[in-house]
């Protein structure tokens, strides 16, 4: 039921698209990567017909735009760039951040591409009322979405490759908090686990 978000709050709520909001987020990984992203809603433009506002991700001196569309049934991205130079690519399946209606128990599925290979995850919304404190402040009514799922990666010796994640949305913020968690087991080998979080450290409205 598309409009059925009249009982809960509509995803926009807690995934803000309005153009010249920024967020910067610190990054602690036990990987080496980029200590910290800025991401910034540019103004909105048209890929192949759709509207649509472009996130632009700036990370250790590189620079990627996911394009973020919303319909009856939520936020998703519809395209990413991942060059200042490359051409948009429209994203098949859609992923999407936040479903409507954004209340407890509300459940999708999404594909995602980890490289090359497509991992199968499950996202459920685990609560609408936590409390998140970030170096970027407190924030009151979060939403908690939990994801799990995974896949095999046919290009490093059939791995299987699991994901637990979970992440908090602010209301009129957007994301303030997200905790990923990757468990590689290649057959013969001690399985790896990659763990990354990402937490505000400011936002501009």
């Amino acid at each position: 039921m598309p409009q059925s978000y009249c009982f809960g709050e509509p995803a926009e709520k807690y995934y803000p698209l309005k153009e010249g909001m920024s967020w910067v987020y610190g990054v602690i990984s036990n990987k080496a990567g980029t200590p910290k992203i800025t991401i910034t809603n540019l103004a909105p433009r048209e890929i192949q017909g759709k509207t649509v506002t472009p996130r632009k991700w700036e990370m250790g001196g590189g620079v990627k735009y996911h394009f973020i569309a919303k319909d009856d049934y939520g936020i998703y991205r519809y395209a990413e760039q991942r060059t200042a130079t490359e051409e948009p690519k429209v994203i098949s399946p859609k992923i999407y951040y936040l479903k409507n209606p954004v209340d407890r128990g509300t459940t999708w599925d999404m594909e995602i591409k980890t490289g090359e290979e497509d991992l199968k995850v499950n996202a459920t919304i685990e609560s609408t009322m936590e409390t998140v404190q970030v170096p970027g402040g407190t924030f009151k009514d979060c939403v908690k979405v939990k994801h799990e799922g995974g896949g095999t990666l046919p290009k490093d010796g059939n791995a299987n490759l699991s994901i637990t994640a979970y992440e908090w949305y602010a209301p009129g913020v957007g994301p303030v908090k997200s905790m990923f968690t990757f468990k590689r087991r290649v057959k013969g080998k001690p399985e790896s686990t990659e763990t990354t979080t990402y937490q505000l450290e400011s936002f501009k409205p």
